[in-house]
């Protein structure tokens, strides 16, 4: 994998959610060294004394060749009291964004595996209460136009992940938290834990 690109405000309730209207998807970059690839029971350590980290939980796809290859399931970690005062100054924000397992996702299964992945419901549950569900088809943009956005912007790897966007029921988490991610024939439990 040479990186990771995240596509921004890609699901209307989102958008609304977070009060910031756009015409457009965003895109930013993920470099690798953020990435942790998850293992079933596993823990997961963060810089809790950066500030208040949130969750949004996303679909994401590995790509060869331009085409999607892979199927796996994410969270693109924020720390957002940074996030919202570096936009407030008019700053890039990949300060918030790029940290140590600031892009968790399961292992990547291949599409066969799945009924109908577009049209699958993914959930993220946090200490067994549901906090986002939603579908591809949900999002603003299909998998083949995020590909050909991404495509006009950056250059593409063979490897890279693609972390599609989040629905609405982004929020706070905190050491001790256990985490359920599933969508399809994906199942991963984990649990952030206090680095201390």
């Amino acid at each position: 994998m040479d990186k990771i690109i995240c596509i921004g405000k890609n699901y209307s309730d989102h958008i609304k959610e977070m009060k910031e209207p756009t015409t457009f998807p965003l895109l930013f970059l993920k470099p690798a060294s953020s990435f942790k690839e998850l293992k079933q029971n596993d823990t997961v350590t963060l810089p809790w004394n950066r500030g208040v980290i949130h969750y949004e939980c996303e679909i994401v796809l590995k790509l060869y060749k331009k085409m999607v290859i892979g199927i796996g399931l994410g969270l693109d970690l924020v720390l957002r009291d940074l996030q919202k005062e570096l936009k407030e100054k008019g700053h890039p924000w990949e300060r918030s964004k790029v940290f140590k397992n600031s892009a968790i996702a399961t292992p990547i299964r291949g599409a066969k595996e799945f009924t109908d992945w577009q049209n699958e419901t993914f959930t993220f549950k946090v200490n067994g209460e549901i906090r986002q569900q939603a579908k591809m088809s949900d999002a603003i943009l299909t998998p083949d136009q995020m590909i050909h956005y991404i495509d006009e912007n950056f250059p593409l790897m063979d490897g890279d992940l693609i972390f599609t966007g989040t629905p609405s029921g982004v929020g706070q988490i905190h050491p001790g938290d256990e985490c359920e991610m599933s969508f399809g024939p994906i199942q991963y439990k984990f649990r952030f834990v206090d680095n201390g």
